[in-house]
């Protein structure tokens, strides 16, 4: 019984083999399984009663299985690529899914990505020039050195954002929503923060001179930080 026991879990599990933890699912599942058949041997059922019970009590866990297959499928498609060092001029990279990517030396300028979720994806010495960010998740995400001449900025996601020695002069953030973000040794000449809303965001070693954030949000770490630097923050609202 016990091995017949195993091929009906198997059976069970023999759709989902591609799913990473299918394995392991099926053996903790077994295990439990075997301590049921067992218990009910104890309590005085016959071999096929016993069997017939632990099956019953198995219930519906196609649903689960999906659900994990499903998940870990997603979690394959955000893979580490290195796009490095490539002309990938006017590439459509709306709605993907880069974690880590490497996009470094690389000219994508007129690109879009937006929708895309580019955690921790690195853009050193990469020309961006005209390309789309909208609805795109950059949390952990560098962009150091790179050309950001007419970038559309909007409604992404900025956590830990790190930008370095990049020009933002005259872009435009209005609206967004920062946390834990550094902007250092870059360029912010004229750029606009009306109503963004800012978290513990740091501005190292960056011209600020004449950046507005009328109607803006933002934290008393990241107040101090700009009234250092001289910054007019009259229009700013404390949170």
């Amino acid at each position: 019984m016990i091995e017949k026991l195993q091929a009906h879990v198997h059976g069970i599990f023999a759709p989902y083999q591609n799913a990473k933890t299918a394995k392991e699912l099926e053996e903790e599942l077994l295990q439990n399984l075997f301590e049921k058949y067992n218990d009910h041997k104890r309590k005085g059922s016959t071999e096929e009663e016993a069997y017939k019970l632990t099956i019953d009590s198995i219930g519906e866990v196609s649903e689960l299985v999906d659900a994990l297959n499903l998940q870990y499928s997603e979690l394959e498609q955000a893979i580490k690529m290195d796009y490095s060092k490539q002309r990938l001029v006017d590439s459509d990279f709306r709605s993907v899914s880069v974690h880590d990517g490497k996009f470094n030396s690389c000219d994508l300028s007129r690109s879009d990505f937006s929708h895309s979720d580019l955690t921790g994806s690195t853009f050193k010495s990469t020309n961006l020039s005209n390309c789309i960010f909208e609805n795109v998740n950059l949390t952990s995400t560098l962009f150091k050195s790179a050309n950001l001449k007419g970038v559309t900025f909007n409604s992404n996601t900025y956590n830990k954002t790190h930008f370095k020695s990049c020009n933002l002069s005259g872009l435009t953030f209005d609206g967004e929503s920062f946390s834990q973000t550094i902007f250092e040794g870059s360029s912010l000449r004229k750029a606009s923060f009306r109503d963004a809303t800012l978290t513990n965001v740091q501005f190292r070693m960056s011209d600020l001179k004449k950046i507005d954030f009328t109607g803006a949000s933002m934290d008393k770490l990241t107040y101090n930080f700009l009234n250092g630097a001289k910054v007019d923050l009259s229009g700013v609202t404390l949170i």
